[in-house]
């Protein structure tokens, strides 16, 4: 951990100074985004005036998103770009749609989930590409304004950081487009610009409210000197104050100016809220004086979080104010109408200027245009925006994940779609609420435990659909100082699965419970386990706003963590930094915090599962407005403690470590921004983000040869190679890592090219359906000819690939697709074997309905080479069944004894096919050359026989798939069509296809026969005519 006298000099963040050469090495290697598609926190967006399709959408924690279909689609535009994931400010130049500001880090400050930001974005070219352009230290960013006519004119409102002073706050302003900033409004180091809005009748004019404010990890401090309301007349280089009228104490405020009507300034204020001071104020005067137009109660609730008013562009007397919810009021304030969209919790309106009834509305569930006044708004399900505070998993086949997303329900989402992808039917909400930490018996999890905040847990079945409440002693929390609660619960409140006794769960507030009736009953097993400080334990909020539902909680049990290894032993971590450990299973405690470690949240505890002493946290302290990451381990049960933190830059402070499960020594942690691993046990660190952008990671797992991935604001990530990361050294030579053993599934995958970005529009990314190959090629090797052969465990040649391109192989529509080739490059190289056999001869160009893929490899073991040159290099692997399909090891032979059958026969079919019509060609040429009358009237009879056997074999008519309704199929089709029913996703070998194939094999000895007689009579006795002529043979 830093020394704690630098902590409050914040520091340049540069996020990326440091080793790329895994991320490089691993080019080859993808996350995939499982979703799910249901949004998360937006807290600003906008739209373009000219163009009433397009929009942006600022995210609290995974980038910035374009719409060009008003919201039928999004796309990420910032993942290449920006170096923090959090945006709390978009702004669209009006008069040039093309230049666009972002400013990062959102303004709607929560304790548990918000991100801080490193200044400003800048494109030119409507978000293809940005430019970063300054102000890396104003961390939270509430408001840009952009001058009307001159787009390079603009003032960013930065509110600043969050949870201690700095200087890097208040209104800039910029002339030249983000080259050179000035800092042209400032109050002291704890108050930062909450809102900014221009006149845009006379740009000069602007208005801004101030706002004092700091989040301790007790408590939310929201009002004090610093804020205030300030007016500029002078292009921002002079402001003055305009608090006419107003309460003498003020917190958050909002300010809009009418463009309709440029003396009429809405102000929306928190004061006093026992003596409910606050409310909507407006001036008729430009901001000279002020009057209370509306002093309803709901306009000002949880002012920290909300205080949003924006008027309509086109009509002074129309104003709205967001908050919990979205309210409108057409009478200048004094009534009030609720709008209802897909979410709640709002944080940002654009109005069109152009069409007031056209708008853009940010909340917890995203971004939402309508373009009918609010009646309706796009969805927000089509997002994979979601923020997860934890993850779990279960051992079922696929398996799922589990966890609460912020401002959501729960979810339990499978790791592999049943389709193309991972889509709404692939996933469910489960126990608890947004904040749960969620447990079960991961072989059967049918009975899901979950928690929320204050306490409130609950039992989900997933069978009956239904909950039963088990909250240790229902006690109504909400509201009260943490000192008068009796338990102090985490807004994380941990609740964990016992590996060791049956129907046991903990659970945690200050206390650790444990119940072995699933929660019909609770004992308490420890005394408390945190600081227990009562000048922390006051209201949540204040001076004037309280704030009590749990966020500020303090001095609770943050982390529990049960060993694997052996019973009784149990570990605990507080959110105030202490540590403890009970091996007598809650009889006795004993203290184990590392000696010197500051006030800091135990976020994550992970136990070695190599060596029961050994034990490593994972701290953070941002809470303190300190970004260092805190990482240690002990090997004697904590008696001491090494610190492993590294060369993990500071900015990306840690949230969570584990160990893998197979190599010892191999960490990986989450982080602020991003991954990092170590294959050292923490002596030095790497990136290891990969193709997943840079995000806040949550929680993390090692668990079924992955790495699973919670983020706060993209979802769930997981990366399926933790096989090949377990094998990786520092060889350059030409190597074949051992592969993962392979599921048979019937699962789509855009993972079996090398192709993906493991993103997919409206779905999750299912993994690869195969077995995945990785091999690394040395400099001198990657220039020679490369070869992978699959063998079975009889030896025999199952499928064969290499890099050299078939120069022979014709392309049609219907035809078979061509054979994968293997990429050479120097360095780590990927193929996927989709387990098929190969594929099936082609016979241009009839199209054929049905697949020439060559039925899938059944479950055994089976060997590969690796062929470079005269290398050779081999390994093993395995096919496993599916637990889901009931096929027994019988029936799987007989599947391959039938489709191998049926496929080396329609080979043979086609080859002859193939060579026939060859000849037809050849034959139709050569007769039109001859003169000789009964030699050629002798060459159309040959003809005719050999063209009437290939319209028996062949619809030659078919040349595009409708074509199959209008022309009838012929013997080759009809064949194909069996052979595609037996390879359905389950195998099934039939007795009516048993039957079918019969009929069809008797018919084919009867064609091949026919066949045989030309060429082996009819052909040659042709060829003697042609000779005896001079004109030469057929063949």
């Amino acid at each position: 951990m830093k020394n704690l006298s630098i902590l409050f000099v914040f520091l340049t963040i540069i996020p990326f100074s440091y080793s790329q050469d895994i991320e490089d090495k691993l080019e080859e290697v993808k996350y995939r985004n499982l979703g799910p598609f249901r949004g998360g926190r937006s807290v600003s967006s906008s739209g373009v005036i000219n163009d009433p399709l397009t929009y942006y959408m600022g995210t609290a924690g995974g980038g910035l998103w374009k719409t060009t279909n008003a919201g039928s689609e999004w796309y990420n535009i910032s993942d290449d770009y920006f170096k923090t994931s959090s945006v709390g400010a978009v702004a669209v130049a009006e008069s040039d749609s093309r230049i666009i500001y972002v400013g990062m880090g959102e303004h709607s400050p929560r304790g548990v989930t918000t991100s801080y930001g490193d200044g400003v974005y800048k494109s030119t070219d409507e978000g293809k590409t940005w430019e970063h352009i300054g102000l890396e230290n104003t961390q939270q960013i509430s408001r840009i304004i952009i001058h009307p006519d001159n787009p390079d004119l603009v003032y960013v409102a930065a509110q600043g950081a969050i949870n201690g002073p700095t200087k890097e706050r208040g209104i800039y302003k910029t002339q030249d487009g983000g080259k050179s900033w000035k800092n042209v409004l400032f109050v002291n180091e704890l108050s930062g610009a909450s809102e900014l809005s221009i006149d845009f009748n006379n740009p000069k004019v602007l208005y801004a409210t101030l706002w004092e404010h700091q989040r301790f990890p007790w408590k939310v401090v929201s009002g004090g000197e610093g804020s205030g309301v300030y007016k500029s007349i002078d292009a921002g280089e002079n402001w003055f104050k305009i608090e006419n009228g107003l309460p003498d104490e003020l917190g958050k405020m909002a300010i809009s100016v009418s463009r309709a009507n440029s003396n009429k300034v809405y102000l929306l204020a928190e004061s006093d809220s026992n003596k409910r001071l606050g409310g909507l104020f407006v001036s008729n005067n430009a901001g000279e004086s002020w009057s209370r137009i509306s002093k309803y109660a709901e306009l000002t609730s949880r002012a920290w979080y909300y205080i949003e008013v924006f008027t309509d562009p086109n009509d002074e007397n129309t104003v709205y104010v967001l908050s919990a919810r979205a309210f409108r009021s057409i009478d200048g304030g004094k009534t009030w109408e609720r709008i209802y969209s897909g979410h709640g919790d709002y944080h940002d309106l654009w109005i069109n200027p152009n069409n007031s009834k056209n708008m853009i509305i940010s909340d917890d569930g995203g971004g939402e245009i309508t373009f009918d006044n609010g009646e309706s708004w796009s969805s927000i399900n089509n997002m994979p925006t979601a923020q997860f505070y934890r993850v779990n998993v279960d051992n079922l086949f696929p398996y799922n994940l589990y966890g609460g997303q912020q401002d959501n329900s729960t979810v339990r989402i499978a790791s592999i779609g049943s389709g193309g992808g991972i889509s709404e039917s692939d996933w469910s909400s489960t126990a608890g609420g947004e904040s749960a930490f969620l447990a079960f018996d991961p072989n059967n999890p049918r009975l899901v435990m979950g928690g929320s905040y204050l306490g409130s847990v609950n039992i989900y079945d997933t069978k009956a659909k239904a909950r039963k409440k088990v909250m240790i002693e229902p006690i109504n929390y909400i509201g009260k100082a943490s000192r008068d609660m009796k338990y102090r619960f985490n807004w994380n409140a941990p609740i964990i699965w016992s590996k060791h006794e049956p129907n046991t769960f903990y659970h945690a507030a200050q206390h650790l419970f444990k119940t072995n009736d699933l929660g019909k009953s609770w004992e308490v097993i420890s005394p408390d386990l945190t600081m227990d400080e009562d000048e922390k334990q006051g209201n949540g909020g204040g001076p004037l706003t309280n704030e009590a539902v749990g966020a500020e909680n303090y001095g609770t049990i943050s982390y529990v963590i049960e060993s694997p290894h052996e019973p009784n032993t149990i570990y605990t971590g507080s959110d105030d930094g202490l540590v403890y450990i009970t091996q007598d299973g809650g009889k006795s405690w004993k203290n184990i915090t590392p000696k010197g470690l500051p006030e800091t949240i135990i976020n994550a505890i992970d136990i070695s599962p190599h060596d029961k002493e050994t034990v490593y946290i994972a701290t953070t302290r941002y809470k303190f407005n300190d970004k260092s990451p805190g990482l240690y381990k002990s090997t004697n049960y904590g008696e001491s403690w090494k610190e492993i933190t590294g060369n993990i830059p500071y900015g990306a402070y840690t949230r969570v470590v584990r160990e893998d499960e197979k190599r010892k020594g191999l960490l990986v942690a989450g982080t602020e921004l991003g991954v990092y691993i170590s294959f050292n046990d923490g002596e030095n660190w790497e990136r290891f983000n990969l193709n997943m952008p840079v995000l806040a990671i949550t929680d993390l797992m090692i668990k079924h040869d992955d790495l699973i991935i919670a983020t706060q604001g993209r979802s769930f990530w997981i990366l399926d190679d933790m096989g090949l990361v377990r094998q990786l050294d520092n060889t350059k030579e030409t190597k074949l890592y051992q592969p993962e053993n392979s599921t048979i599934g019937n699962w789509y995958s855009q993972l079996n090219s090398n192709y993906s970005d493991g993103t997919s529009k409206f779905t999750g990314v299912n993994p690869a359906n195969g077995v995945v190959i990785y091999y690394n090629l040395n400099e001198d090797d990657a220039d020679k000819e490369i070869t992978i052969k699959f063998f079975d465990q009889d030896n025999n040649l199952v499928r064969e690939v290499s890099n050299q391109i078939d120069e022979n192989f014709i392309s049609y529509n219907g035809g078979p697709s061509r054979e994968p080739v293997l990429s050479n490059k120097i360095g780590i190289n990927r193929f996927v074997w989709n387990t098929r056999h190969k594929s099936l001869t082609g016979v241009p160009y009839a199209y054929i309905e049905g697949r020439f893929s060559g039925h899938k490899a059944i479950p055994g073991k089976y060997n590969m080479s690796l062929e470079v040159g005269d290398k050779k290099l081999s390994s093993d692997f395995e096919i496993l069944k599916n637990p889901n399909f009931s096929v027994s090891d019988e029936d799987y032979a007989e599947f391959h004894k039938y489709t191998s059958h049926m496929e080396n026969k329609f080979n043979i079919m086609a080859d002859y096919i193939n060579s026939n019509k060859q000849l037809i060609d050849k034959l139709k040429t050569i007769l039109s050359d001859i003169e000789d009358q009964a030699i050629k009237n002798n060459g159309e009879m040959l003809l005719s026989k050999m063209d009437s056997w290939d319209k028996k074999m062949m619809q030659r008519k078919s040349l595009a798939y409708d074509d199959v309704e209008n022309f009838p199929n012929k013997f080759l089709a009809d064949y194909l069509f069996i052979l595609d029913e037996i390879k359905g996703d389950i195998p099934n070998v039939s007795e009516g296809i048993l039957k079918s194939l019969e009929s069809l094999d008797k018919k084919w000895d009867s064609l091949k026969e026919e066949i045989d007689n030309i060429n082996e009579n009819d052909i040659p006795n042709f060829n003697n005519e042609l000779w005896k002529s001079g004109i030469g043979a057929l063949n």
